[in-house]
């Protein structure tokens, strides 16, 4: 029902949106695009003064320091409100961190600037547009609005009609214009975007990377697979290409082909913490336990502050069978933000497997109370209390949600039915989802929580049977699979 994935970090980081996709040479993280061409005249604009500055800001955007850049570009911007380079870098890294952290108030930040610059350089300022596009597709999708991808779209396309747009500056709108696409699930108008960015700039680093992507969410799997091996080519030297074509290979359930790619993004750098925690990943999906935290500790030991690597080791200790050791775990993620609620999920869920019942019970209910939508917590919170000789306190606290109506029912419901003595086994069965894509995780969860019934009826024999059929799923990453696995040890 839980997911590690949904406390977890997004395995694949790539967010060059808006940032210059054309590679300079092999960097992992390029610069935003030339906004003040050494080859022209001086700009009266621009205060010689703040040359050192600007530069040290263009490192710094390099590197992925945005804090760096804005705190430089800011205190330019102080003593020189007209400096449009300023409002460029700062505007770009605003952007960048704020889609990052998932802030859109910094994200319109950035807009703003990139607006600002615009308006101060109307000449010769295409470079100018890619963070505004940028911006946009990124608020769309943080505050899940289709109308700010689709202003990006529209801006993009108007830009796209002139003639004077050529070479790099188009081939960087055009991509920027498929991101936009891409948020709004156009993905063939996507897909051409992206493969017209590379007919006119074939080391397009951008284009090259997401147009795999986009191929895949089409569907077109060896379409995808040629794509990202073509990346490989062009960017032999590149860890972001093996990482992103590892990633790939995961999803299409070619593990130990990711895993051989996420090992050679870390022979190019051995840094690269989205490569470890990727392999770390597949690792656990193998039931190479050791191996996967190996990778996971490695992470926090180059970057401590990875709540959502922390999540994915206590997942993998649990699976291992170290209970104490999850706990261990999940309690440090809820140190970083003690209102996660999936934290605290996934706490009560190794509270409850380690037989600290009342625990597991105060975290799921912390859990429901910070986030009332979490309706995959309903069975758990009421099988914690039945496991507490706590039915009729439970029968009149979820009186509401056993009432639902049978066509009213989602799947959580029908777990929670049955386990109130409403429906049968049989009855919770006819259920299950005949979507295959679903059918198989609801059989893993049916199949945990009649073995759970069963053993708090005292039917451990009975039990055992039906955590053993949990286990025939192949939805490992579910906690009912884990509790399956832990209850047979």
């Amino acid at each position: 029902m839980l997911k590690l994935s949904q406390i977890s970090l997004a395995i694949l980081a790539l967010n060059f949106a808006g940032a210059a996709a054309f590679a300079q040479g092999d960097d992992k993280k390029p610069i935003p695009a030339t906004a003040s061409p050494t080859s022209q005249p001086r700009d009266p604009l621009l205060l010689p003064q703040h040359n050192g500055a600007r530069n040290d800001a263009e490192q710094a955007y390099r590197r992925g320091d945005h804090k760096k850049v804005i705190e430089l570009m800011s205190g330019v911007l102080m003593q020189n409100p007209k400096d449009h380079v300023a409002l460029y870098l700062r505007g770009s890294s605003r952007i960048d961190l704020g889609a990052a952290t998932g802030e859109s108030a910094m994200v319109r930040d950035g807009i703003t600037d990139a607006r600002e610059s615009i308006a101060i350089k109307q000449k010769n300022n295409f470079n100018y547009y890619l963070p505004y596009l940028k911006g946009m597709t990124n608020l769309s999708i943080l505050e899940n609005k289709r109308v700010h991808a689709e202003v990006a779209v529209n801006f993009a396309t108007q830009l796209l009609l002139q003639q004077t747009l050529k070479g790099e500056e188009r081939s960087n709108t055009l991509y920027q214009r498929a991101l936009a696409y891409t948020a709004i699930q156009e993905n063939a108008k996507a897909i051409g975007d992206y493969q017209e960015a590379i007919r006119i700039t074939p080391n397009h680093l951008g284009a090259r990377v997401d147009l795999g992507g986009a191929l895949a969410a089409a569907g077109q799997n060896a379409a995808a697979m040629n794509a990202y091996n073509d990346a490989v080519k062009v960017f032999p030297n590149l860890p972001l290409v093996y990482n992103n074509r590892g990633f790939f290979q995961q999803s299409i359930g070619k593990a130990d082909e990711a895993i051989l790619d996420f090992t050679k993004a870390l022979e190019l750098d051995p840094n690269f913490l989205e490569a470890i925690a990727n392999r770390g990943f597949v690792q656990m999906n193998k039931g190479n336990y050791e191996a996967a935290e190996n990778d996971f500790t490695q992470s926090l030991t180059l970057n401590a502050a990875q709540p959502s690597i922390l999540a994915l080791r206590a997942g993998s200790k649990l699976l291992r069978g170290d209970v104490q050791g999850a706990i261990a775990d999940y309690n440090e993620v809820l140190k970083w933000d003690s209102k996660n609620s999936y934290g605290h999920a996934e706490l009560g869920f190794a509270l409850y497997f380690a037989g600290k019942t009342q625990a597991a019970l105060d975290e799921f209910d912390k859990a429901a109370e910070i986030d009332p939508k979490l309706r995959f917590l309903l069975p758990w919170r009421y099988l914690a209390m039945l496991a507490l000789n706590q039915k009729a306190q439970a029968d009149a606290k979820f009186a509401a949600d056993l009432a639902i109506p049978k066509d009213k029912r989602e799947w959580p419901d029908q777990l929670l039915i049955y386990l109130g003595d409403k429906q049968s086994e049989p009855d919770l069965r006819k259920t299950v989802n005949k979507d295959p894509t679903v059918s198989d995780a609801q059989i893993c969860e049916a199949e945990f929580f009649i073995g759970q019934r069963k053993l708090v009826a005292g039917q451990k024999e009975a039990a055992m049977s039906h955590f053993a059929a949990a286990l025939k799923s192949k939805s490992t990453q579910l906690s009912a699979y884990r509790g399956a696995k832990l209850a047979v040890k």
